[in-house]
Formats: C-alpha cells, structure tokens, sequence
C-alpha cells in the first residue's frame, strides 16, 4: 500500500496551512473513542433527541462476549429504575419494547452482577440500537453501589457517557451491516469533504491500495482450483481478547475462542485394615499420590451469527479422548445440537467440573451419573426454568459384532424464587440406557456404576469394584433441590438406577455366583452446604439449572488489595450399591467431606478436602481419612 499512501501524502500540503497539522492528524487518524457508548450501532440522531417525547419506543441490539466456550447464554439485560428486562438470546440478541421514551442506563449481565452499564435513548416510536461489550464499563451490582468484581484497567464507568444514538423507525433492523471504514477510507474521506481531492481521486487511490494487497499474496500455480489451506483470507475487523484468547468479528456473528483447564490433584490417606477388602484389592493401597486429573484443550466458536460449535480433547493419563464435539443451531430460546457430549442428568453432573465445589462429585452423584455420548440435545433458554432432552446411541467406539446400546433422558429444572443473588431451585430427571449386545461373545456389555474415596490419585475403588453383567437395560431417576441467601448455600440429589436382568444369560455367565434377583436397585443422596466467608455468593444459573463460575468480590493480589473468594464446605454422601449381579461384590459407602476452597480469580483456585468414609462389602468393614488437594487453572 506505499503507493497508495504516497499519492496522499502528495495532496496532505494543501491541506496542513488551512487545518493545522495536528488537527487534520488527530481528526483522520486518531482511532474513535474507547468508552462503552462509542460502540453502539451507528444511526442518524433524531433533531430533538435531547427532549424527552412523549409515547414510547424500543431497545435492540446484540451482546458481543465469549463466554465459557458458549454463546452469552443466560445474560440479561435491563432497564435501570423500570420493569423491564429482557433475556439475551442464544445468539446475543434482545429486544426491549413498549420503553417510556427518554434517557436510561441499560444493565447486561448476570443475576446481581452486571458486567456493563451504558446510557441509552428512546425516542417516541424510534429504535435505539446498542452494541454491548461486556468489559468496557466497570462490573457493578444491580443496585449500582458497590464493585462485584475486579474491573478491567482501562474500564470505566458508563454512566456521564453521551447516549447512544437512535434510529428512526424507518431504519432498518440489526442484519447484515456495513463493516467499518478504514483508516485509510477515513482519511480520504476527510480530504474529500475538505474539498482538498475529488472522489474520482479518493476511489483511484482506494483502487489502487486494494490491488497492490492482492498482488502481495502469494500465488499458486492453476487459477481454476487452490488447496483450501491456500486461499486468501478476507481482511476483517476484528476484535481480539487475550483472557480468554478469542477472536470476533467486528459485527458479533463469529467468534470462537480458546478454551482448556488442568487439574492437579494430590492426596495423602491413612487406610483402615480392612478397606482392601472393601475395595477387593489385592494389595495395600498407596497413602499418598499426585495425579493430573484433567488437562483439557479445545476452541469453541459461533458461526454465523446461529450456530454454534465446539471441539474439546483431553489428555490426561497420557492419552487422548475426546471431551466435547457438537455443532447446535441457536434459537432465540434454546438450541438444538448434535455431536458427542454429555447426556442430561442430575444437577451435580450438569454442573461442569471447573465449578463443583469439592474436588470430586458426590459419591451418589460420582456413582449413578450418565456418560458423554455421541447423540441429540434440545436444551431451552429461559430465564428462570431450563428443559433438556437427548437421544443417544452407545459409544464412539465402531464394532460390526456388537449392537449398540441406546438412552433418552430428560432434565426439568425450576426456579421458583429469584431475587438478587438468592434463589431457590428444584428439579427432577430421568434416563432410560437399553444396554448393548455383544453378538461375537453372545454377552450383553458390561455396566459400570463407580464411585472412589473423594479423590483420584490413588484410585480405591469403594463403589462398582466390579461391573455388572447381563444388564439389558437400566433406568435412572433422580430430584433435586438447591438454595442460596446471601453467602450461604445448600444443595441436595436423590438418586437411584433400577436395571433389569437376562436371567438366562446371567445364569450362564455367573453359574451358582449369579444373584437369584431379577432386577437390582442401587441408590444414594448427598446433602452440601457452604459460605462464603468474604462475601461472595453462589453463582447459581436458573436458565440451565446449574452453577458457574466463581467471581471473588476482589481478586488475589500480591500488594493486599484482594485476597479472593474463600468459601469453606461441608457434604454428606451415601452411595448404596450392595445389591449386585454376583454374590458377595455389592458395595456402600458412606462418605463425609470437610472443603475450604480459595479463588484466588475466576480462573485459578485451590480446593482442599479433609474426606472420612466409611466402605462396606460382604462381611467386610472399614473406613479411611484422606486428605485431598486440587490446583486448577481454567480458561
């Protein structure tokens, strides 16, 4: 583009002496303004704005945030000193209708925590159309008086900012707009207004910087057909963020970001006599271990503007296994996806393992959970209920020998209190699995319901020591509820998985160790409770009846203006698997846990776990104190 900027650097002399040199360079060249307002939708401001007509009008516009490897799911957006509110689509769009014209401050985000304030205008039958980015302006709570997060160091305050320009009601509505100007485009268009050059001449430049690019590229031979990793890119705007690194258009309609976690788990455990009984160990257990629980890598992105996708690898223990892979179409209240995930099942298990709390899932939760298998989810977006239903097939694993299993399975949750940060949830779920059929070896697969001693390092195996066999199918049910007011919280599952038996194949199998049963029962429950004891709250989500992320108040630093987010725990979790294909390898549990977690920021925490349980088999008996640790690190 020398040349290009050569012919305009010709015709700057004219212009210096009228302008001044640093006007026109600070006009044409300085980039717009980093507040919140200066990223609203661009429309013509009516001539009477500044009054305040009478009627009303409305608020649309489109959240730009990469949020957790997922579109803004559960983002609000309100109307400061008003009743109205409006949920954020899955796509990050809102509408906010019948608004009293005349000046406000618009909220984005969360329940009791808003992650932008911006002013906005309405006009009388007018559409003001806003461009949120969440990070631009400070995070304040809903009644606006005290800090709940630690702002961005560039981040200030939206309110005193000018209002966002409205469109008249002629203007069309957000869809496919015009991508911004260059800097080059800006200076030109300066000149041209300035009456320093003629538009011929401006496009002649234009011209002229657009070809000498496409000559910089390099060219393969063959203009008919290129290899797709050889064709040009398109030169968007975009919008980088480092933490979490993503990448977004300029208008919002793709994105993608990077995502992964490592966890660090290390135990130390003084076993009872007995346990390698229990746990049908052959030998004395490790007392102490260190282990990667997790290590997680992967990207996941919205395309054009209503799908979105996800490609999630683990590899911990050495080895690589897929963790998510999906596509899903979004809809304005849900979305529909397909690919390889987890099947919907119990609150405990929907909740991703970044945010439990303890370090490992409840014995009962740990047990009785479903597994991540390739199928179809609908899942809803609303604002205070959350519905998911899925089909799936067995496992990603091809065998022409073996019919494979299948389950459908739903999830109902409800909030029916919703203030601030307080909430009270309640749900239940189902998932029914006809189990897989091995032709070859003329055997139904094996069913695995296990469960370990709170943490992995060590790997007892207290629950599901040994698989069950001649399963043909099983079902799962479960009911939950959860609450929190303020800094304390408390959270409860009740679960069971009744599976029926071939008796002719057990027989066969098993011989004289078969149970004389048809059909077994395996149950257990958790009850937990925690408290914030710096003040936070729990991050409960009622659009999809689960917990997020924990955001300190204020971030751990170094020089004593944060210290984090400390919450100490407590759970008590029974796992009940005694009844058993096989005579005398039914197991129970009886798990106790202690927690104190430290966030030192969203992203990096320390859990410790003082766990004593209680482990029954047969006519065995023992028990175990183990103490556990967990660093994570999340982006």
């Amino acid at each position: 583009m020398n040349g290009s900027l050569r012919r305009v650097c010709r015709v700057l002399p004219s212009l210096l002496p009228a302008l001044g040199a640093s006007a026109l360079l600070m006009t044409a060249l300085a980039p717009a303004p980093a507040s919140a307002a200066s990223l609203a939708f661009q429309a013509s401001p009516s001539t009477d704005a500044a009054a305040t007509p009478a009627g009303t009008g409305q608020v649309e516009g489109q959240v730009f945030l990469i949020l957790d490897g997922e579109s803004p799911r559960g983002l609000e957006v309100r109307i400061e000193g008003t009743d109205h509110t409006a949920m954020v689509t899955a796509a990050g769009h809102f509408v906010l209708s019948d608004v009293p014209a005349g000046e406000f401050i618009l909220a984005t985000g969360y329940r009791g925590t808003v992650l932008d304030r911006r002013s906005v205008q309405v006009v009388d039958g007018g559409t003001a159309r806003v461009r949120v980015r969440p990070g631009d302006s400070a995070s304040l709570p809903l009644d606006g008086t005290q800090a709940t997060g630690d702002a961005p160091r560039d981040a200030r305050p939206a309110t005193g900012e000018a209002p966002v320009t409205v469109a008249s009601p002629a203007r069309d509505t957000i869809g496919a707009p015009t991508p911004p100007p260059s800097e080059l485009e800006r200076l030109l268009a300066l000149l041209v207004d300035r009456g320093v050059i003629q538009q011929a001449e401006a496009d002649a430049i234009l011209a002229e910087a657009r070809a000498e690019r496409e000559a910089a590229r390099v060219e393969l031979a063959g203009d008919a057909i290129a290899y797709e990793p050889t064709l040009p890119l398109q030169d968007d705007a975009v919008t980088v963020q480092v933490l979490p690194f993503g990448v977004e258009s300029w208008d919002g309609s793709s994105r993608f970001r990077i995502r992964g976690r490592a966890q660090l788990d290390g135990q130390i455990a003084r076993w009872g006599d007995d346990i390698e009984n229990v746990a049908r160990q052959g030998n004395e257990f490790p007392s102490y271990g260190l282990f990667l629980r997790r290590v997680r890598l992967g990207a996941a992105g919205i395309m054009r503007q209503d799908w979105e996708w996800q490609v999630e690898a683990d590899f911990s223990e050495n080895e690589v296994s897929l963790a998510n892979v999906y596509v899903a179409h979004l809809f304005p209240s849900g979305r529909l996806a397909a690919g390889y995930f987890k099947e919907v099942f119990g609150m405990e298990y929907a909740t991703s393992s970044r945010y439990i709390t303890f370090i490992e899932r409840s014995a009962a939760s740990d047990a009785y959970k479903v597994n991540r298998e390739p199928g179809l989810l609908f899942e809803t977006l609303r604002p205070n209920w959350y519905l998911g239903v899925g089909a799936h097939t067995g496992d990603l694993e091809r065998d022409r020998d073996l019919r494979p299993g299948w389950a459908v399975g739903g999830r109902l949750t409800f909030a029916p209190y919703l203030e601030g940060t307080d909430f009270v949830h309640v749900g239940v779920g189902a998932n029914h699995r006809a189990n897989a059929y091995d032709y070859d070896d003329e055997e139904w697969a094996r069913v695995r319901l296990r469960s370990r001693e709170g943490v992995r390092a060590v790997d007892a195996r207290l629950i599901g020591r040994d698989d069950l066999r001649a399963v043909e199918n099983f079902t799962r049910t479960g009911a939950e509820f959860a609450a929190g007011f303020g800094s304390w919280w408390i959270q409860s599952e009740v679960l069971q998985v009744n599976l029926n038996l071939d008796r002719e194949a057990l027989e066969d199998d098993l011989g004289g160790n078969a149970t004389d049963q048809d059909s077994l029962n395996q149950r257990g429950w958790y009850a937990q409770t925690g408290f914030f004891l710096t003040g936070e709250s729990k991050n409960y989500r009622a659009f999809s009846g689960d917990f997020g992320p924990q955001f300190p108040n204020r971030n751990f630093s170094r020089t004593g203006d944060g210290i984090g987010a400390i919450e100490v725990a407590f759970r008590y979790s029974r796992a009940n698997s005694l009844e058993h294909t096989r005579v005398g390898r039914g197991q129970a549990m009886d798990h106790y846990t202690l927690g104190l977690n430290w966030f030192f920021t969203p992203e990096v925490a320390l859990k410790t776990n003082v766990m004593y349980l209680e482990g029954e088999r047969d006519e065995f008996q023992d028990s175990a104190w183990v103490f556990g640790a967990r660093m994570q690190f999340v982006f």
